[in-house]
């Protein structure tokens, strides 16, 4: 496992992963908590990867008289390997750098497992009261609505080697002109257009809980390329091309067609010709990654395969309805395969 800080591109990555673990709470924004922790100084998120997928995570944060660990984390089906230890050493390395001399932990009490593990690593428990005090207003709680809403979801994770020998797919007939064109530092308020048109349908709520200068400063990234497909003038969809893991990797960040233009033949051209833009650089990538989820298209998946990616992990979460939790105006039409969830 290779381990390194997290940017604010990895938020949604490492929120699903915190999800699977059972670490969030209704109370907790688990996206805004990482937010905060990156803006400081005082405090970071370190993440683990192994074959390009992120499988553990570690918030640490110093108050300048005592060091914390937080949202410690390691996929359920790779617990047990030793990464736990390895992620929660990385939180340790980082407050020791920062002057910290003595660590503290939050556990409840009936986490055996987890007090274990810490006993282990020689943290001992010390007879002390833990208080707490809301110096904001908290989430309002329904308990009757909280449980209910929940989406079962697999994520499906992909990659390619090597650019595919194949000719260019041609351009689909249309009742008007095609244009494929390069948005150049796009304002925050364009990219929301797309990426909401084109993602609400299909429950992309990552990005809509991110603040405008976190967008910007991922969008605005000279690595990062954005390419918008239209139609007689009109946008039709779009792909965004992640460089900022190169020569490594390259990542498919999103890719979509506005629902108007969905059934028309645009989708294989679009990503196909994505995937040829992502390759024909000098250097080229070692790797093009993609990831899709069982809320995408019905077709998401074999399309991804049918154009050259070969899946390398798959992992299952449970995740709150992004629409009752007021993330997805409730307006949209949803096309997420199975939505609404059933009410258990």
């Amino acid at each position: 496992m290779k381990t390194r800080p997290c940017t604010l591109a990895d938020i949604p990555h490492v929120v699903n992963l915190w999800k699977a673990c059972g670490l969030t709470r209704p109370w907790n924004d688990p996206a805004q908590d990482m937010e905060m922790a990156l803006k400081h100084s005082a405090s970071t998120v370190l993440i683990g990867e192994f074959n390009g997928a992120i499988i553990a995570s570690v918030m640490a944060g110093f108050d300048g008289h005592r060091g914390w660990l937080y949202y410690v984390a390691v996929r359920p089906d790779l617990q047990g390997n030793g990464y736990g230890r390895q992620i929660i050493t990385e939180g340790e390395d980082w407050l020791r750098q920062k002057g910290c001399p003595k660590i503290l932990l939050i556990i409840r009490a009936d986490n055996k497992k987890v007090i274990d593990l810490y006993a282990s690593l020689d943290y001992v428990q010390e007879p002390r009261a833990m208080m707490s005090k809301w110096l904001i207003e908290p989430p309002a709680q329904n308990p009757e609505a909280a449980p209910s809403r929940k989406l079962d979801v697999t994520i499906t994770y992909l990659e390619m080697t090597q650019a595919p020998q194949r000719p260019p797919r041609p351009a689909p007939v249309t009742p008007k002109p095609l244009s494929l064109q390069r948005v150049h530092n796009p304002t925050v308020s364009f990219y929301r257009y797309l990426q909401h048109t084109v993602g609400d349908p299909w429950l992309w709520w990552e990005r809509r809980v991110m603040p405008d200068e976190a967008i910007a400063e991922i969008v605005q990234d000279p690595k990062v390329e954005l390419y918008v497909l239209t139609m007689g003038g009109v946008p039709a969809g779009f792909v965004e091309l992640d460089f900022r893991a190169m020569p490594d990797k390259a990542e498919v960040a999103y890719f979509g067609l506005l629902p108007e233009f969905i059934g028309h033949g645009l989708g294989p051209y679009l990503l196909e010709w994505g995937i040829d833009c992502a390759w024909n650089r000098n250097p080229a990538p070692k790797r093009l990654t993609v990831n899709t989820c069982t809320l995408d298209h019905p077709k998401a998946l074999s399309g991804y395969q049918r154009a050259g990616f070969e899946v390398v992990d798959q992992i299952h979460i449970q995740t709150s309805d992004p629409v009752a939790k007021g993330h997805i105006p409730k307006s949209v039409r949803i096309l997420s395969p199975g939505y609404p969830p059933s009410r258990e």
